[in-house]
C-alpha cells in the first residue's frame, strides 16, 4: 500500500516556529504506514532534510497566496499509477493512522452507496478545554442507513483534506473541478474561495460525485478516530458565533436525509438571494471600515 500525501506550506514569517508546527503534521501523516512519501509544497525554499519527505518550492509572488494551495495538482497527477491513495491537505491537519484505517474501512462500505467518508475538525477551548467544531455552523440533525446503521450526514461536508484511492483519484483529475479554471465563483452551494476549493476536492456540496459525507452515529462521544484536531486553533475564541461544541454537535431528533434535487427555478432563486446577500455583505463590511477610517 503506497500513499502520497501532498500538503501545502505557505510562509509568511517565523519560518521556524511554522517548521516547528508542520513537524507535528507530517510525523502524524508518517504513522499511517512505512510507504508513506509526503510533499510539501510551499513558497519558501526549504532543504530535504528527512526520508520521504520532499520540499517543494513555488514562486508565487506575483500571485494570490491562495493559489498556492493548487500547485501541487500537476505532481500529483503526474504521479497516477504510482500510489494506491492520494491525500491532499492544508498544513494544520493533525492527521493520524486511526484516522486512516476509520477512511479505509468505511470507504470500501460507502463506495457502493456513492457516500464519502467524513471527518469533523475541532479546535479546543483555552478557556475551559472543551472542543469545538469550526466548519459547522448548525447542528447535524439528517441519518442514512447504512447496511441497517445510522450515519450522520455532515450539512457542511469539508474538512480541509481528502482522501481517494487510485481510481477514484484518476477520475478526479478528467473531472472539471480538478482546474481552478472551470469552477465559477462564490456560490449558494459552496460558499468556497480559492484556498478551500482546492481543500474541498471532489466532495463539495454543488457537485454530483457523492450523494452525502456522513460519520458514524454512537452512543456518546464521537469517536476519537472521526475527528481530527485543527491545531493552529484559530477560530475557537468566536465560538457560539460561528460554529457549534461538539458536544451540541447533534441535534434531536434526527430525521431521515433525502438529497434534494433543485429545479432549475429554485437554483435561480438561490442564486439571486445569495448574490443580494454576498453585495450587501461585502457593502456593509466597507461601510464599517470607512467609518473606523474617518471616524475612529
Amino acid at each position: 500500500m503506497k500513499i502520497c500525501v501532498h500538503i501545502t506550506f505557505y510562509v509568511k514569517d517565523d519560518l521556524e516556529n511554522k517548521l516547528k508546527n508542520l513537524s507535528k503534521i507530517y510525523n502524524s501523516f508518517f504513522s499511517i504506514s512505512k510507504n508513506v512519501n509526503i510533499f510539501i509544497h510551499t513558497n519558501r525554499k526549504i532543504k530535504n532534510f528527512k526520508k520521504n519527505l520532499f520540499f517543494i518550492y513555488h514562486d508565487i509572488r506575483k500571485e494570490d497566496p491562495y493559489k498556492l494551495t493548487w500547485k501541487c495538482r500537476p505532481m500529483m497527477k503526474s504521479q497516477i499509477g504510482k500510489y494506491d491513495y492520494f491525500i491532499y491537505s492544508e498544513d494544520d491537519n493533525l492527521f493520524n493512522k486511526k484516522n486512516f484505517n476509520y477512511w479505509l474501512k468505511y470507504q470500501k462500505i460507502f463506495k457502493k452507496k456513492k457516500y464519502n467518508v467524513g471527518f469533523i475538525r475541532t479546535e479546543r477551548s483555552p478557556l475551559d478545554n472543551s472542543l469545538w467544531c469550526p466548519d459547522h455552523f448548525e447542528q447535524l440533525s439528517q441519518y442514512v442507513l447504512v447496511n441497517k446503521k445510522k450515519f450522520l450526514v455532515l450539512k457542511n461536508p469539508y474538512f480541509a483534506m481528502w482522501i481517494y484511492d487510485k481510481h477514484d483519484f484518476k477520475s478526479f483529475t478528467n473531472s472539471k473541478f480538478w482546474n481552478l479554471n472551470n469552477w465559477r465563483g462564490l456560490n449558494s452551494f459552496t460558499k468556497l474561495y480559492d484556498r478551500e476549493k482546492s481543500a474541498i476536492g471532489w466532495h463539495g456540496l454543488n457537485m454530483n460525485k457523492y450523494d452525502a459525507t456522513l460519520v458514524p452515529l454512537k452512543k456518546g462521544p464521537f469517536p476519537n478516530y472521526t475527528l481530527i484536531p485543527h491545531t493552529s486553533n484559530k477560530y475557537v475564541m468566536k465560538r457560539g458565533r460561528i460554529h457549534v461544541s461538539l458536544n451540541d454537535l447533534i441535534s434531536k431528533p434526527l430525521t431521515p436525509y433525502n438529497k434534494k434535487n433543485y429545479s432549475n427555478l429554485e437554483i435561480f432563486y438561490r442564486e439571486l438571494k445569495f448574490y443580494i446577500y454576498w453585495k450587501m455583505r461585502f457593502n456593509f463590511k466597507d461601510f464599517k471600515k470607512y467609518i473606523k477610517l474617518k471616524y475612529l
